[in-house]
């Protein structure tokens, strides 16, 4: 059994940069459903290609 790796359903510019991400020791997830609202207060789904972990909104605000 052949093991898939996520590399095989990129295309060439995005294999750069997940590598360039990689050599920059910046975590990501790749096409990762988020959600988010729109100009009209709407939920909507978006998936980036990269999603960065270490970027990711923190929504709990610091007393």
């Amino acid at each position: 059994m052949q093991k898939v790796s996520i590399y095989d359903q990129m295309t060439r510019s995005e294999k750069e940069v997940a590598n360039l991400l990689k050599d920059l020791d910046i975590r990501w997830s790749y096409e990762k459903p988020v959600f988010v609202w729109d100009e009209n207060k709407r939920p909507r789904v978006w998936a980036p290609d990269f999603y960065l972990i270490s970027f990711q909104h923190r929504t709990n605000k610091r007393k």
